[in-house]
C-alpha cells in the first residue's frame, strides 16, 4: 500500500509536469531520471505478480522517451536487446494497473512474433485492420488495460463482427476486414465514417491506436527474424525463472524446439531416394518371357520426376517464383531430372514442363481462392504416382482433401506469415520458404550491452526496493 502511494505521488508529480510544457515539451535530466524511477517501480511491482515472467522480461530491456510516438508505449529491437519506448505524455494518465498492462501487451507481442507476422499481413490489410487484429489477439489475455485498447469484445460491438476466442491474428484480421466490406455494402460507407468521427472524439489525437506498432518500422527494415526469433527465445529463457501465463506457454515451448532443416535442405536429402522408372529397350529381353524375341525388355530410368506445385491466389510474387526455381535448379543440378511446374489456385490454371530459368513463364493473373485437391486429382487423372510434389502455398486453403494422394513424397513450403498448413494431418513434409542463416553477431558487444542492462535494473532494485 505504501508503495503503491509512493508510486501515485510521483506519477501525479510528473504528470503535473507533462501538463506545464504546453506546445513544446522540454524534457531535461531530472525529469528523465524520475519516469525512469516510476518505470522501475511499475515493474518491480510486476515481479511481485502472479505472472512475473514480465518484470523478469523487461529488466533486460533497454528503456527510451519518445515524445513523437502516437502511443503509450512501443518496442523495438536492436543488436542484443528489446528497447522499451514510451510516451510520457499518454503513459502517465494511466494508472499503476494500466501501466503494467501496457508492458505485458509488448511482450506478447514479441513472443508472439508479431513484427513479423505484422509485415507479412499489412501486404493484404490496411495498417487499422492489422493493428487493430494483432492488438485483439493479445489482449484478451491481458486485464486492467487502459480504456482506449482494442478488445474482441468492442470490436464486435463496432463493427457487428463475429469473433471467436483464441484465435491468431491473421483470423482477427479476415474476420474483422469482412464485417468492415459487409458494413459499407449494406448501409453505406457513412458508417465507417461515422465510427472514425466517433473513434476520434472518444481517443483524440493523443491516443491514435490506428497508428499502433508504427514504431517497429524505426528497427531496420531488412529484419533477420531468424536473429529476431533467437534474441526472443534467449530473452524469454531467462524470464522464465518466474511464473509465466498458460497462453505463453506453448509459444515458449515452440521457441526452444530444435530448428528444421530448410526446406532446400530436405529437398537435397529426398532428391537421392525418389524412385525410378523404368524404360523400353531392344537391348535387353523381357525378364519374364525370355523367349519373346518381339517383347522389349527394361531399363532402370534414373531421371527424377519433379512437380513444383505455386499456389498463385496468394502474394507470391513472379520475382519470387523465379527465385524458388534458381534454387531447385542448383539443388537437382547433379541429378538427371524433368521438372513440371503446375500453377494453381482453386484450379489447374497452367502445366508446363521446364529445362532452365529461360523456361519460367510470368504466372497467370487470376483471382481464385486456394484449393489443394485439385493438385492430387492432377496427379491422380496423369498416374504421377512416382513423381516428387513441392507444394508452394501460403497455407490458408482447405482443411481435408478430397482426394487420397497417390505420390509417395510431398514437400509443403509456406511462403507467408502462417505456421502451419490448414490441412488436417498433411501428407508429406510443412517446411518454412525462409532459409536465411543465423548470423553471428558480435559476442562480446552483446554481453556488454546485456551487463549494462542489468547493472542498470540492480541499482534501481537497491534504490527503491
Amino acid at each position: 500500500m505504501e508503495e503503491n502511494s509512493k508510486f501515485e505521488v510521483l506519477r501525479k508529480n510528473l504528470l503535473k509536469e507533462v501538463y506545464s510544457w504546453g506546445e513544446e515539451p522540454t524534457l531535461n535530466k531530472e525529469f528523465i531520471q524520475k519516469f525512469y524511477k516510476l518505470v522501475e517501480l511499475c515493474t518491480f511491482s510486476l515481479m511481485k505478480d502472479e505472472d512475473n515472467f514480465f518484470a523478469l522480461f523487461t529488466i533486460q530491456m533497454k528503456r527510451k522517451i519518445d515524445l513523437n510516438m502516437a502511443t503509450a508505449i512501443g518496442t523495438t529491437v536492436s543488436l542484443s536487446h528489446f528497447i522499451l519506448h514510451f510516451n510520457p505524455c499518454i503513459f502517465l494518465e494511466c494508472n499503476l494497473e494500466e501501466m503494467k498492462a501496457l508492458i505485458k501487451h509488448e511482450i506478447y507481442h514479441i513472443m508472439f512474433n508479431h513484427v513479423k507476422r505484422g509485415q507479412e499481413m499489412r501486404k493484404k490489410y490496411s495498417d487499422f485492420v492489422v493493428n487493430t487484429a494483432l492488438d485483439i489477439s493479445i489482449n484478451q489475455y491481458i486485464q486492467h488495460l487502459p480504456s482506449w485498447s482494442s478488445t474482441i469484445e468492442n470490436i464486435k460491438l463496432s463493427f457487428n463482427a463475429n469473433l471467436e476466442y483464441e484465435r491468431n491474428a491473421e483470423y482477427y484480421a479476415e474476420e474483422l476486414q469482412k464485417a468492415m466490406e459487409k458494413l459499407k455494402d449494406e448501409k453505406g460507407p457513412e458508417i465507417l465514417e461515422r465510427k472514425n468521427v466517433e473513434a476520434s472524439r472518444k481517443y483524440e489525437k493523443k491516443h491514435e491506436i490506428w497508428k499502433a506498432h508504427d514504431i517497429w518500422r524505426e528497427s531496420k527494415d531488412d529484419y533477420n527474424f531468424e536473429e529476431l526469433k533467437e534474441l526472443t527465445k534467449n530473452t524469454a529463457n531467462n524470464a522464465n525463472r518466474g511464473k509465466m501465463p498458460e497462453s505463453l506457454k506453448k509459444t515458449l515451448k515452440d521457441l526452444n524446439e530444435r530448428p528444421e532443416i530448410s526446406w532446400a535442405e530436405y529437398l537435397k536429402k529426398i532428391i537421392g531416394t525418389l524412385p525410378v522408372g523404368y524404360k523400353k529397350t531392344i537391348t535387353r529381353k523381357d525378364r519374364r518371357q525370355p523367349d519373346r524375341l518381339d517383347l522389349r525388355g527394361k531399363l532402370s530410368n534414373h531421371v527424377a520426376q519433379i512437380l513444383v506445385a505455386i499456389d498463385i491466389s496468394g502474394s507470391i510474387t513472379d520475382r519470387e517464383i523465379e527465385k524458388i526455381m534458381i534454387e531447385i535448379f542448383a539443388i537437382v543440378k547433379n541429378h538427371p531430372c524433368e521438372i513440371t511446374i503446375i500453377e494453381c489456385d482453386d484450379a489447374i490454371r497452367r502445366a508446363y514442363r521446364v529445362k532452365g530459368i529461360r523456361d519460367i513463364k510470368a504466372k497467370v493473373d487470376t483471382r481464385g481462392a486456394t484449393a489443394f485437391s485439385p493438385v492430387f486429382q492432377y496427379i491422380y487423372e496423369k498416374k504421377l504416382r512416382n513423381h516428387l510434389l513441392i507444394y508452394f502455398t501460403d497455407g490458408i486453403g482447405e482443411r481435408e482433401l478430397s482426394i487420397k494422394p497417390i505420390n509417395s513424397k510431398t514437400l509443403w513450403v509456406l511462403t507467408g506469415a502462417e505456421e502451419s498448413l490448414s490441412l488436417i494431418n498433411p501428407p508429406g513434409e510443412v517446411k518454412k520458404l525462409s532459409n536465411k542463416k543465423i548470423e553471428k553477431n558480435d559476442v562480446t558487444i552483446a554481453i556488454e550491452d546485456m551487463g549494462e542492462i542489468t547493472k542498470d535494473w540492480a541499482c534501481a532494485a537497491n534504490q527503491y526496493i
